[in-house]
């Protein structure tokens, strides 16, 4: 056996030891909803075509979500090409649960303001991230949308929206999580055209050591809202790191 070798058989058995240490519980992976094991994709991307260029919606969430945190989904436009299409309108259409739950947005796009004119200088600096006010975080027939009069798209510089919803307490650790897709409008015809996106799936799993750490502080008002120790990040990062 290589040294190289029974580091990493140590650092897994250490990482192993780690998580049941904490009393972390290893979900078992149960069907919920219209996704099997094998089709519970995270991505799902419609792609549509002119002569000038290939443009890409999309939608993705992350793989697996710890249980009583937040789920993002991602709503992403991009183009290949020379063509810059403007997005106006974005309606995320979450699991039938969410449908109620409002979500906080956050954008990622194209801003002269925020690139040339804030001191960036190169088009690489041109894009900026930006939380859309809640009051214009519409409820839209089964969905929750934002308006906005054009995000430009260009080439490499995608146009991402970004809907973070509670998780309610009935969404155990086993479950897929199956969301409904997304609708954006936008303009890769000379019109403005709705365009669907399909359904996107996750894992629960149960609470990674910084979550729970967080949601104890959450429930007694000492929590941060930066999304640190969350379930996209943290200690079970560091773990399946050191397992891979």
């Amino acid at each position: 056996m290589s040294t190289h070798t029974l580091r990493r058989r140590i650092a897994g058995a250490v990482a192993t030891a780690a998580v049941f240490g904490t009393g972390l519980a290893v979900p078992t992976i149960t069907e919920a909803g219209p996704a099997s094991a094998a089709e519970c994709n995270q991505t799902s991307l419609t792609k549509r075509s002119d002569a000038f260029a290939d443009y890409i919606f999309q939608k993705s969430v992350p793989a697996q979500v710890g249980e009583g945190t937040s789920v993002t989904y991602s709503v992403a436009v991009s183009t290949t090409g020379s063509g810059n299409p403007y997005v106006q309108k974005v309606r995320d259409l979450p699991a039938t649960v969410l449908e109620n739950v409002k979500p906080t947005v956050e954008v990622k796009a194209f801003t002269l303001i925020g690139g040339i004119l804030g001191g960036g200088g190169a088009f690489g600096d041109l894009i900026e991230k930006s939380t859309v006010n809640p009051a214009n975080v519409h409820q839209d027939r089964g969905g929750w949308r934002i308006d906005h009069t054009g995000y430009a798209v260009f080439a490499g510089k995608a146009f991402v929206a970004e809907f973070t919803y509670k998780l309610p307490s009935s969404i155990k650790a086993g479950t897929q999580f199956v969301s409904r897709g997304a609708a954006i409008n936008a303009t890769p015809a000379p019109t403005v055209t709705e365009v669907a996106v399909g359904a996107v799936c996750t894992n629960i799993r149960g609470q990674n050591a910084g979550e729970a750490i967080s949601g104890s502080m959450d429930s007694n008002g000492l929590g941060s809202s930066d999304g640190q120790l969350s379930s996209t990040g943290g200690l079970g990062d560091i773990v399946g790191g050191m397992l891979s």
